[in-house]
């Protein structure tokens, strides 16, 4: 048997005391950190407790940027200002070995890691270690332990003689079990680091949502041109962060030309007048002419980069075509100090597609307005001269002969003053119409604007009917409205075909959202062997008495209907209303495929 020293026993429950103490230690760290959801308090509670952890000195997190291959510092513990923001690419200080390996690393002294970023800490031990997320390196820990001030009392031992000679102790090294403890503790961060990101996509998201909503605001409040484009500028610096924003529109006067002249954020302040350039030079002039997004990051990369005079140095930009069917309007442009990526090019993508149809419709509306503002003092007079004008004349007429009258005969003078009354209420009744036509925001049929038929023919060119109806299903949801949409096995149409469903379902949401007092409703698209069926089935307070008419108590439903009606029968279509008092509505739309077939003939 053996020999064992006491000596070697008081090791071994060293190392079990040190080992259980480590494990509850851990437990507590990860504790800590899963209820943290903002991502920067949370880098910074986990590298101070990977610190603490290893009884280590002092320590970094940092981010993987895969697309740049390169580690970010996002926090520190007892490390010096300089350090957070440091940038380091494969094979640089401890951060970038460790992104070139992919596995933790040890050394015994910083100084001896190429190109280390920190000479004060030279003599320091350095562990490093990749923060993974399924099968990929997300993060990087760099945790180190200063050397000790030399002890009081003779030194034991040659090396330690010669480190108090030269007048410093070596740091204590990271062990195999240092590296067991951090590898655990790395696998707990890299969830809560995720954790953090989908809850930082969440916010993104929700702020996308406000942007849209804005927007949309924009387009349907205002329909000057210069007015709309600088509020919808504004919109994107303030709601996005964007710190550089510009609206360039194609002249109409000359399709090669871009016209600057609406700005938002940093470049209002140092920006000033029109500018022109043509649409073969720069980022967003590569975005007019292909007809496509162009995301760059690292700009002074880009050869096609044009630098703003006066403004300050960026790093990435985006220049989204602005688009209306086959028509480049302009460009949507953002630059930013920081790398953008996908989801901020999807985010201004649907802001483009709103400001395309907000350009078309300010246009429309300059010309429109000259052309209109004549015809429509013709038909007022005229109007005013058939109805109101003559009626006044008869009114003047019965009060002017009133005295006389009543004075010969009593009951002709109460005739005269009955038929008085019943002509000032014509009159009144005539110029209340009047009235109510010219007055902004009177009901109009639904359809009968040109905005929302480019909007909805836009959508479906780009999305398909199915990807229409999602983003539409998904704007009232945001609105309150829970849309629950299925298109199982439906077979695209024909677009003037998948255009008037498009329109139908429109109509009768619409009619959900702002009559039925619903909580849900279901949208489904499907097809069968020989139909295409569109139903919306809604849980609201449905209607009694068959289906409503113009003629009827509720004049705005039997309209709607009406159209939703029309419009199917130009389909070919069998149209069918199902509703009852508190039991909700069903429409539904069954299109023949036959038609499908015969309209491609």
């Amino acid at each position: 048997m053996p020999h064992v020293s006491p000596n070697d026993d008081a090791i071994r429950s060293r190392r079990r005391t040190r080992t259980l103490r480590r494990q509850r230690s851990l437990r507590s760290v990860i504790e800590s950190i899963g209820g943290e959801l903002e991502l920067r308090p949370l880098l910074t509670r986990i590298v101070e407790q990977a610190c603490t952890l290893l009884e280590a000195d002092h320590g970094t997190i940092g981010l993987v940027d895969e697309a740049r291959g390169m580690v970010r510092t996002e926090a520190g513990f007892n490390m010096p200002p300089n350090e957070l923001g440091t940038e380091l690419g494969i094979g640089e200080g401890i951060a970038g070995l460790v992104l070139e390996a992919r596995q933790p690393l040890r050394f015994s002294r910083y100084g001896d890691v190429p190109q280390p970023t920190q000479p004060g800490m030279l003599n320091d031990a350095i562990l490093g270690m990749p923060i993974v997320w399924r099968g990929a390196m997300i993060g990087f820990f760099g945790i180190g332990r200063s050397p000790k001030p030399p002890a009081k009392g003779p030194p034991r031992g040659k090396q330690a003689a010669a480190a108090t000679k030269k007048g410093r102790t070596r740091a204590r090294r990271f062990t195999q079990s240092d590296v067991a403890a951090l590898g655990e503790f790395a696998r707990h961060a890299a969830i809560a680091i995720q954790n953090a990101r989908t809850y930082e996509l969440e916010q993104r998201r929700t702020e996308r949502l406000r942007v849209i909503t804005r927007i949309g605001g924009i387009i349907t409040s205002d329909l000057r041109l210069g007015d709309m484009l600088k509020k919808a500028a504004d919109a994107v610096h303030e709601l996005l962060g964007y710190p550089n924003v510009a609206i360039a529109l194609i002249d109409p006067e000359d399709p090669q030309t871009l016209i600057l002249d609406t700005l938002g954020g940093h470049y209002r302040a140092i920006i000033h007048g029109e500018y022109q350039f043509p649409i073969d030079q720069g980022i967003m002039g590569a975005a007019a002419r292909t007809r496509e997004t162009v995301l760059v990051n690292d700009v002074l990369a880009d050869p096609r980069y044009l630098r703003t005079p006066g403004a300050p140095d960026v790093y990435s930009e985006i220049a989204v075509p602005i688009l209306l069917g086959d028509s480049v309007l302009g460009v949507l442009n953002v630059e930013a100090d920081e790398p953008l990526g996908e989801s901020d090019a999807e985010v201004l993508r649907l802001v483009a597609d709103q400001l395309g149809v907000a350009i078309a419709n300010a246009r429309l509306h300059a010309v429109a307005r000259k052309l209109a503002a004549s015809e429509e003092r013709n038909r007022l007079a005229r109007e005013l001269h058939d109805s109101v004008t003559q009626l006044l004349f008869s009114v003047t007429l019965i009060a002017q002969s009133l005295g006389a009258a009543w004075k010969r005969d009593p009951a002709e003078g109460e005739r005269r003053v009955e038929r008085l009354l019943q002509l000032s209420q014509t009159a009144l009744a005539e110029m209340r119409a009047l009235l109510s036509e010219l007055r902004p925001g009177s009901d109009t049929p639904p359809g009968s604007d040109t905005a929302p038929v480019a909007r909805a023919a836009d959508a479906i060119r780009r999305h398909g009917l199915v990807g229409a109806l999602r983003r539409h299903a998904r704007e009232l949801s945001a609105d309150g409205l829970r849309v629950i949409f299925s298109a199982r096995g439906y077979v695209a149409a024909p677009g003037e075909q998948e255009y008037e469903l498009f329109r139908i379902a429109q109509e009768a949401l619409h009619n959900v959202a702002k009559h039925a007092n619903a909580r849900m409703v279901e949208l489904t698209l499907s097809s069968g062997p020989s139909t295409t069926v569109l139903r919306v089935c809604d849980d609201g307070t449905g209607f009694g008495g068959g289906m409503p008419d113009a003629h009827s108590g509720r004049t705005w439903p039997g309209l709607g209907l009406r159209t939703m009606r029309e419009r199917a029968e130009s389909l070919g279509a069998h149209f069918t209303v199902q509703s009852s008092p508190g039991d909700g509505t069903i429409v539904e739309v069954s299109v023949p495929l036959a038609t499908a077939s015969k309209e491609d003939s």
